[in-house]
């Protein structure tokens, strides 16, 4: 599932395709396939008249900005599982692209999603129930954290609050396993309050991870890809933890495979003793 740095990758995308010359790229129309249906994809009126395109992220949620002469409709997007943007020759899309932005030039930016998991909806901006994007909002991020510490939620091991996203907003599993990974005096499987205050520096390298991450265009995963095709050497030798061979790895309380140092596989075992985890 693209994380935090894809989305990143992802908004850039989109505003490297609305860009030129003047007042850059002009679009014509806007259609959805419609395999996708439901108050998950309410998709906008095409515009009678010419549009430009934005495009900005937040943790895992994207919105894009579609400009005409006397308005701007915000589209918020999740991208699932697999979903990408592309740009293609009108006519050469994808069979999943599923929602599709005309260009005058004779190209379409589409919105592939071979899973189709993703979802958007116009009119709507950031859901309120995810936190501060830990890179672009890092001190927001860090006080919303520090104040709910108390919460119930944080009784939870530390590789599970991870991926919250009310508070984590932007982390997922390839991000909390390098995350942990890089913090060998952490155990993934201590309480997540404890952790916190422990060790400051978990915070701040949910800040530095993430930003890395974008630096050098993102985790090439299952479903996804830079959409600018960078070289995949540098992430490559960034990932230390995430599916590698010689990591340990179990399923954690949701079912998602979760990397960690075999030196802590005796607490996993402590985990599902107390069946606090699955085996």
């Amino acid at each position: 599932m693209p994380e935090l740095a894809e989305l990143r990758l992802t908004a850039d995308y989109i505003n490297n395709c609305s860009q030129g010359e003047g007042p850059g790229i002009h679009y014509v129309g806007i259609a959805k396939n419609p395999l996708h249906k439901g108050t998950h994809c309410i998709t906008p009126k095409s515009p009678k008249d010419y549009f430009s395109l934005s495009a900005k992220s937040r943790g895992k949620e994207l919105i894009v900005y579609i400009k005409e002469s006397n308005k701007t409709t915000p589209l918020r997007m999740s991208m699932g599982m697999s979903g990408h943007f592309e740009l293609t020759n009108t006519g050469q899309e994808s069979k999943h692209a599923h929602l599709k932005f005309y260009r005058k030039d004779g190209t379409t930016l589409s919105f592939v999603d071979v899973r189709r998991f993703g979802k958007w909806k116009a009119g709507e901006t950031w859901s309120t129930n995810r936190g501060p994007d830990p890179t672009t909002e890092a001190d927001e991020f860090k006080y919303n954290i520090l104040k709910n510490l108390d919460k119930k939620v944080f009784d939870h091991p530390i590789h599970l609050v991870l991926m919250n996203q009310k508070y984590f907003n932007g982390i997922g599993n390839y991000l909390r396993a390098e995350i942990l990974y890089r913090l060998p005096l952490i155990d993934p499987f201590m309480e997540a309050r404890t952790a916190i205050e422990k060790y400051p520096k978990l915070i701040e390298l949910c800040t530095i991870i993430p930003r890395k991450a974008y630096s050098l265009g993102g985790g090439q995963l299952k479903d996804w890809e830079n959409p600018f095709k960078t070289d995949k050497e540098k992430m490559e030798k960034f990932i230390k933890c995430y599916h590698n061979s010689a990591m340990a790895w179990c399923k954690d309380k949701n079912g998602r495979r979760f990397w960690f140092d075999p030196i802590w596989y005796d607490s996993y075992l402590k985990m599902i003793e107390n069946n606090l985890i699955k085996k």
